[in-house]
């Protein structure tokens, strides 16, 4: 895939850091958000517009299509894959971040994991937090009469103030009212065109290779260390104990584990020739290192000096996907299955279904009673209505004959 320069990264190593800014919400420039006097009578913008502001929100169903984005393109790959590349591409696809799509595919994996485990995922309270959190961003917006942006967008650079130090040093050159601006100007642009395409064309991507597998590096020094190890361990083996004090037969006991110990062998006249910068001394993976276990002295692997105080400085990308790029090389190095991908929740067990299947049998049945007590109650209380409404004209018909017969004898 052909990347697009975006916006470059506060020391201009990587001009794919941020997206292009694409939205119909409308924001102040980055150039006049920074020249903004910084005293004055009011203590709040005036608009989101003026203070460069874009609420958006990445709801539930786009992060679902980044991931099943994420497994079709995995999927297509061929032996050699690199994570580093997929990201990009679907950072570009998408208008985000690489680093946000890193931990969107990254926790949709976990999701899938806790899935497979039979836990229950709360979708509901997903729905009704992307509901409400739209409402709130079309709400804000009509509260100050602008337009609401339509999809999720990633912050411009220049929110932050920050700007290129030569456009608000403040500082004035003299020059020549014959000097043309413009084509200066438009020959930076494509001077910073080329640039930032050749650093996107010249990006080496890291492969996806399993670090188990993948040993240090050794000198001349710590190779022949190995070597005399293993010639005094074959003369003379203190470990073997004479043959008197061996245990008995079946008497053996399983051997516990050793502790595992790592050794960093240090030519310290060759480092003091050939110093390194900090910089790359950090960002490289250490050599030398050796490992002992269980009597056997070995090579250490990437693995291992990554869990030690020699690990280089940590890739905050590569870091992110950690465990996500973990099972794709299990499936992919090891044949697992049900590591990696989407995953369906297990069957409930015959016993819970048949148990529910009565609960429900039961509940429905209780329903059914007490819908015919009510009957039964509302019958006998109109019955008994009636019988009182025929009693009352008997009673009055009775006093009013009393009433003539007292009158009568009057």
């Amino acid at each position: 895939m052909k990347f697009e320069p975006g916006e470059w990264d506060p020391n201009r190593n990587d001009p794919l850091f941020k997206p292009p800014f694409k939205s119909r919400a409308k924001i102040m420039s980055a150039e006049d958000y920074a020249e903004r006097p910084r005293v004055g009578f009011e203590e709040e913008f005036d608009s989101l517009r003026d203070a460069m502001v874009t609420l958006t929100w990445l709801d539930g169903n786009d992060c679902d299509k980044i991931y099943g984005a994420y497994i079709e393109l995995m999927s297509k790959q061929s032996s050699v894959t690199s994570h580093e590349y997929v990201m990009r591409v679907l950072a570009q696809k998408f208008k985000l971040t690489a680093q946000r799509v890193a931990a969107i595919c990254e926790l949709a994996h976990r999701e899938d994991q806790q899935r497979k485990a039979g836990k229950k995922i709360y979708y509901d309270a997903q729905d009704y937090v992307d509901k409400r959190a739209r409402e709130h961003i079309e709400k804000a917006y009509s509260e100050y009469g602008e337009t609401a942006p339509e999809q999720f967008v990633e912050d411009p650079m220049g929110v932050t103030g920050i700007v290129d130090l030569e456009a608000t040093s403040g500082s004035t050159v003299a020059v020549e009212d014959m000097l043309d601006v413009d084509s200066l100007m438009k020959a930076v642009l494509i001077r910073e065109q080329a640039d930032a395409r050749l650093k996107i064309d010249g990006h080496i991507y890291r492969e996806d290779v399993d670090e188990k597998l993948h040993n240090v590096k050794l000198s001349k020094e710590t190779q022949k260390l190995m070597e005399t190890k293993k010639s005094y361990h074959a003369t003379d083996d203190l470990s073997e104990r004479r043959g008197e004090l061996k245990p008995m037969p079946g008497d053996e006991q399983p051997r516990r584990s050793r502790w595992k110990y790592a050794a960093h062998t240090v030519n310290t006249r060759d480092a003091k020739k050939n110093k390194k910068s900090i910089w790359r001394k950090n960002r490289e993976i250490a050599k030398d290192i050796l490992v002992e276990q269980d009597g056997d002295l070995r090579v250490a692997t990437v693995s291992e000096v990554k869990a030690t105080s020699w690990k280089p400085v940590r890739n905050f990308q590569e870091f992110t996907y950690t465990s996500l790029k973990a099972a794709w090389l299990e499936r992919t190095l090891r044949g697992e299955t049900g590591g990696w991908g989407r995953q369906e929740a297990p069957e409930p067990p015959a016993e819970e279904v048949a148990e529910l299947e009565a609960s429900d049998g039961e509940e429905s049945e209780s329903d059914e009673q007490g819908d015919d007590a009510e009957s039964e109650d509302e019958v006998s209380e109109e019955v008994s209505e009636k019988e009182s409404n025929e009693e009352e004209p008997a009673a009055e018909d009775g006093e009013s004959a009393k009433a003539d017969g007292d009158d009568k004898k009057e």
